[in-house]
């Protein structure tokens, strides 16, 4: 007989209430003391805190759907689905076959040379100015040309794309507006009006609205352009919260700093522990369609189950010590941040290459960072992210 989950009401361990918000570690330590499935009945949904567990759930796609939403809320407004992460299979195997060959990591290595120029740039400008917001000269900045050189679209300005890719996710959740979804359908006309006419000849937006992807399989139409949209919006926000999360966190933990800088050969798993560390998306959501279980616990048909990717990537039975910033942790790679299974980022290789070539182009060019103001956090629930950062940095001897 299957379990009951355990009952709690939304003041107590609301995961949008705004002290969750605010300094979530604290109620995702408290969500994973309880069971490894909490509903919560004023929010009517069902909590999977767990790294385990959260496997669990994302590698069951027949009993945990996507294809009735990965949001907590499915917004009436918009009524075209984002055909990567709102299918099941087998449609969604047939979407993703048509574009894989594009996100492999030897694909992905064509565009190197351009993001380490572009990272060498931006830091150049930090070094420059010296006392500056991170989100803005950094964090916005880095996906915002990497983005431009993988798909061809070039954007009014990077503020204009960090706020439409922050609509997107902000306009699903319990406090979006009709502000939020106002400004998915600016981005979105937007692309089809100016983006598309303006992109050259041979880019990854010609091959998806022109060919239907690699192997031609995606419909014309709105299949194609909303196949695009969501690989140019997703691949903004998540990137840009890891790049600010990041550099908060080693003002945080300046040993770690240190340590980056004299050992150059950690960056790439340095970037593993900032996604597990500084974790973007809170939780993705799926929906059952039957009864289903986790852990013994039952879950009825017709539920919302939020898959806490970031109090999973804080599991102390995965990640020992968790809340500490470790560099050098051997399984930092298991993360969540990407998701996993079916479902796991396409676009992970670039934003993996977005990050270690910041983070290589950092630890030539700066000693240290130090705090120049309040960092303030963003009001999105749904990406844990900086709203600005005010740094001050020390220039490396010679840089």
């Amino acid at each position: 007989m299957a379990n009951v989950a355990p009952t709690i009401e939304p003041t107590e361990l609301d995961p949008y209430a705004p002290e969750a918000q605010l300094n979530p570690n604290p109620y995702y330590d408290r969500l994973r003391e309880l069971d490894p499935v909490i509903y919560v009945p004023g929010r009517d949904v069902w909590l999977v805190p767990g790294h385990a567990e959260a496997v669990q759930v994302l590698r069951n796609h027949a009993d945990f759907v996507s294809g009735d939403g990965v949001t907590f809320e499915v917004p009436s407004t918009r009524t075209e689905r984002y055909p990567l992460i709102e299918n099941d299979p087998p449609v969604h195997d047939h979407i993703r076959r048509s574009m894989q060959p594009s996100f492999t990591k030897r694909a992905i290595e064509v565009f190197r040379p351009g993001v380490e120029a572009a990272a060498a740039s931006i830091v150049q400008d930090a070094l420059a100015q010296g006392e500056f917001d991170a989100v803005k000269v950094v964090a916005q900045e880095m996906p915002d040309r990497a983005m431009t050189l993988l798909t061809g679209i070039t954007p009014p300005s990077a503020q204009t794309l960090a706020d439409w890719s922050d609509a997107t996710s902000r306009g699903e959740e319990p406090s979006g507006t009709e502000e939020h979804a106002t400004q998915v359908m600016e981005a979105l006309t937007w692309l089809v009006a100016e983006g598309l006419p303006n992109m050259p000849a041979h880019c990854l937006g010609r091959l998806i609205v022109d060919d239907g992807g690699n192997d031609g399989g995606l419909e014309e139409g709105s299949q194609r352009i909303m196949t695009l949209a969501s690989i140019w919006l997703a691949g903004i926000d998540s990137t840009g919260a890891v790049l600010g999360n990041a550099i908060n966190a080693f003002i945080d933990h300046p040993d770690q700093w240190d340590l980056l800088r004299s050992r150059p050969d950690l960056i790439p798993n340095a970037a593993e522990e900032l996604l597990r560390y500084g974790t973007p998306f809170r939780a993705f959501f799926r929906r059952t369609r039957a009864t289903a279980e986790v852990e013994g616990i039952e879950i009825p048909a017709g539920s919302r189950v939020a898959v806490m990717l970031a109090a999973a990537n804080r599991d102390p039975r995965q990640f020992p010590d968790p809340h500490r910033l470790d560099i050098t942790r051997e399984n930092a790679k298991t993360h969540l941040a990407f998701g996993n299974a079916l479902h796991v980022c396409l676009g992970s290789p670039l934003a993996r290459m977005e990050i270690t070539s910041l983070l290589t182009e950092l630890t030539r060019g700066v000693e240290r960072f130090e705090r120049a103001g309040d960092a303030i956090q963003s009001p999105s629930q749904t990406v844990h992210k900086l709203e600005t950062l005010p740094v001050r940095i020390v220039p490396a001897e010679g840089a």
